[in-house]
């Protein structure tokens, strides 16, 4: 299957880019056609190609970038979902800059703000599509709630160059600590709203 799969790319590296094309396009000598549609499925999922509609495929430009999430993107947490199959874990890790991260009103989710307060605790993904970076933005409502910005962060693979939301114009509340990193846990929250049940 290995075999297939690097001549089928191979061949997908000499089409244009974003240009559609039909399935038949990446052909190769000795592929059926139910292999072909099984190895263009692969390829799609790594980034190399995006199926448009049933049937067509174009070639797309390579993307990788790495985004720290601190919050409900975190694996465990309301929102990881978002961050779909197109976005691998590299693990824990931790900003080299200091920041304040505090809750919202709510204590739905925490929010960073550029003050050196603390460093602050999160997870590294690699994101390998573009319109997977665009979905988050408009989930986390950047530009206009949240900034996306580069952060030099630590993982055990080294430091890194990596996106993070952030907001750069909110204030920070004078009635909350800083939090060092944002816990799922509900004994967390009851002692963070210094209530205690027996």
């Amino acid at each position: 299957m290995k075999r297939y799969i690097d001549k089928v790319e191979h061949k997908i590296h000499t089409l244009p880019i974003d240009i559609p094309m039909p399935f038949s396009e990446a052909k190769v000598k000795d592929i059926s056609t139910d292999t072909l549609r099984k190895i263009l499925h692969r390829l799609h999922d790594k980034g190399e190609i995006s199926i448009i509609n049933r049937g067509y495929f174009k070639r797309i430009e390579p993307f990788k970038e790495l985004l720290f999430v601190y919050g409900s993107l975190k694996k465990g947490f309301d929102n990881h979902n978002l961050l779909s199959k197109y976005a691998k874990r590299i693990g824990k890790s931790i900003t080299i800059g200091k920041f304040g991260m505090f809750e919202d009103s709510f204590g739905n989710y925490p929010y960073l703000v550029p003050v050196p307060k603390m460093r602050i605790h999160g997870e590294l993904y690699l994101i390998e599509r573009k319109e997977l970076l665009d979905k988050l933005d408009q989930f986390e409502g950047a530009p206009e709630y949240y900034e996306r910005k580069k952060i030099l962060v630590k993982s055990h693979r080294g430091t890194h160059r990596a996106f993070v939301y952030i907001q750069p114009h909110t204030a920070v509340p004078e009635d909350q600590k800083p939090l060092r990193e944002w816990k799922a846990d509900s004994n967390y929250k009851v002692k963070l709203a210094g209530i205690l049940y027996k």
